[in-house]
């Protein structure tokens, strides 16, 4: 059952923070990056740069989204993703991709490709009185001269048996993973 005591409205973050100097640092979570495929991806050999997600101001933050209601975004109060969270997908998004083996490298500077994404969704949904993870990225793959060659959405959504902020973050890592097994195929194949 979604619990409101363990979140902090938008509004109210913004006050509380000018009061937080002897707060204790919040716990840290991070994504994780998948190491193995349902199904081997197909091997393409090029270079494919990942460009860190594009995401509207509530997801550009290191805060862990909680959406109480579908016109609400709210955040865990005392815990918090290692870094801004596009800056923290980018990097797992390139580690997916290494370790699927699927492309000759891939990187974040120069290659034969660019996947360029928008991140649209990464937070806890407990509008339904249970917790469930919602993870969203719009890829677009570009080739050398910026052309899109292929676009497409990825989503997935997974339940969480809490709100609990640990539950909630392993509900996260799963619909993540769930979303780069399907991208780093589809990058493959869309090429």
């Amino acid at each position: 059952m979604f619990r409101p005591a363990a979140i902090v409205t938008l509004g109210i973050v913004g006050l509380g923070l000018a009061g937080c100097a002897g707060s204790p640092p919040p716990t840290t979570y991070d994504i994780v990056a998948s190491r193995s495929f349902a199904a081997s991806p197909k091997s393409a050999k090029y270079q494919l740069v990942v460009s860190e997600p594009v995401a509207a101001t509530p997801l550009d933050t290191n805060r862990i989204m909680v959406k109480p209601s579908a016109d609400t975004v709210s955040y865990y109060k005392g815990v918090a993703w290692g870094d801004r969270l596009p800056r923290l997908v980018q990097a797992r998004m390139v580690e997916t991709i290494q370790n699927s083996g699927a492309v000759k490298s891939v990187g974040t500077n120069s290659g034969d490709y660019t996947l360029s994404t928008e991140l649209r969704s990464f937070q806890i949904d407990a509008s339904n009185g249970h917790a469930a993870a919602e993870v969203e990225l719009f890829a677009k793959l570009l080739n050398s001269s910026g052309k899109v060659v292929a676009q497409k959405s990825f989503t997935s959504r997974v339940n969480s048996p809490s709100d609990a902020p640990n539950q909630a973050v392993a509900a996260l890592n799963q619909a993540f993973t769930e979303v780069m097994q399907d991208t780093t195929t589809w990058v493959v194949t869309k090429r």
